[in-house]
């Protein structure tokens, strides 16, 4: 595509997407969950929704729980772990469609309509379950996975479960999952330097994991697994680290001596320590999360008794650019994007396409192709990033792998139709 056609796509774009929306952040809310004060058996887990337009906070739901393990957002309801409780709730209405009792229940991730439900103390087996993710009722329990289970990445159809153990532990382990048939496919111990393994997250063909500092310490390592090679290369960090908001740009954003710091992944090292500084000395930084459409950094400031905390809003830049209410124990903290499929444009004459699942990570599928068609990607500036064609029920299915973390506009068209859809990569 030479310049000329750059700039006609463009023009077309601003044209057919609704007035005012071109490279704008399209994050419908953000999710958080309070884990209630510990020191009063009466005081629940509550999920409350941020509206980034109107920038009101509002509570949508209580969970007659104390404390908040896990928080997952798709397709318009928040998966909870609360304690001994998973519950599922339609983030518009508040209503909880579903919930189960779940001791030791944990960090959650989906792979199409099965919810994949780690899990720790006080249960001493059955580490890492298969859910349904509609009723939550339980497909399998991964039995072979060895120990005390946390976060989880989901690459293909494959599922990676970090394998941190219990307190105690001084070892860290990577459990693989076949997400196609449910089933164990190994565990790796990587020893102690994988200690802590927990937060992770997907760039392209590698896994990355932050290994916390265990609780005294003063340092720890953030590992990269290699997809292509099964290989796992670790980064020592000489400050303590643990929670982490994700990737964007080649950075990894994390939390370092009580601060939100930046680990650059082509380095390998520490960029920053303190990108955003603390600005609470009564509060901890009790959840962080990536808005990777609107570039934006949620951090939820709090303590583990009254009173409330609160939570601010940074761009990449450690800017602070707004703010929003949380509770007490302010543990999980996730972005809503449930709105991004509805800016997508009518097609032009003949068949109607659309794509799915969305957001996506390593692979997007377009339905609606009956005749041979031809489909491009651009990014919000009208820059081409990936082109192809498809035939019906052929090749129908691309790889998005290579794309970073963001909002992209994919254009298919065949002999009758032209339509433009946005689709979100994470």
């Amino acid at each position: 595509m030479n310049f000329y056609k750059i700039l006609s796509w463009c023009f077309i774009l601003m044209l057919v997407l609704p007035s005012g929306l071109f490279g704008q952040t399209e994050t419908k809310s953000v999710v958080i969950v309070n884990g209630g004060d510990y020191s009063d058996p009466n005081d629940f887990v509550t999920v409350a929704n941020y509206n980034p337009q109107t920038m009101q906070t509002q509570t949508i739901a209580t969970i007659h729980t104390q404390s908040a393990q896990g928080l997952l957002v798709s397709g318009g309801f928040a998966y909870v772990a609360a304690q001994d409780s998973l519950a599922r709730i339609n983030i518009q209405t508040g209503e909880i469609d579903a919930i189960v009792a779940l001791p030791g229940v944990n960090k959650l991730a989906l792979y199409e309509n099965k919810l994949i439900v780690s899990r720790q103390y006080p249960v001493t087996s059955g580490f890492v379950q298969i859910r349904n993710a509609g009723d939550l009722e339980l497909i399998t329990t991964i039995t072979e996975v060895s120990d005390e289970s946390w976060d989880i990445v989901v690459a293909g159809d494959t599922a990676y479960v970090s394998v941190a153990g219990g307190w105690a532990a001084t070892e860290g382990k990577l459990a693989v999952i076949n997400m196609s048939n449910n089933a164990f496919v190994r565990e790796m111990n990587f020893g102690s330097d994988a200690q802590g393994i927990g937060p992770s997250f997907k760039a392209g063909n590698e896994l990355w994991f932050v290994c916390k500092t265990p609780w005294g310490g003063s340092s720890g390592n953030v590992m990269k697994y290699d997809l292509t090679a099964t290989a796992a290369t670790f980064y020592p960090v000489e400050h303590a680290i643990g929670k982490a908001a994700g990737i964007a740009g080649g950075k990894l954003f994390l939390t370092v001596d009580g601060n939100v710091g930046v680990f650059n992944l082509s380095a390998g090292t520490l960029e920053t320590a303190a990108l955003i500084t603390n600005p609470f000395p009564e509060f901890d930084i009790t959840a962080l999360t990536l808005d990777t459409v609107a570039n934006n950094i949620y951090v939820n400031y709090s303590s583990w008794s009254a009173p409330d905390g609160t939570g601010k809003i940074y761009n990449l830049s450690g800017e602070e650019t707004g703010g929003y209410q949380v509770g007490v124990s302010a543990e999980e903290v996730a972005v809503n994007y449930i709105d991004v499929t509805g800016m997508d444009t009518p097609a032009v004459n003949g068949n109607t396409f659309a794509v799915f699942p969305n957001p996506c990570s390593d692979y997007l599928n377009v339905s609606g192709i009956t005749k041979a068609c031809k489909w491009s990607v651009y990014d919000w500036s009208g820059r081409l990033l990936m082109d192809g064609s498809a035939n019906p029920g052929v090749n129908s299915r691309i790889n998005v792998r290579q794309l970073p973390a963001g909002a992209f506009v994919l254009k298919v068209s065949d002999a009758g139709s032209v339509q433009m859809l946005k689709f979100v990569h994470q």
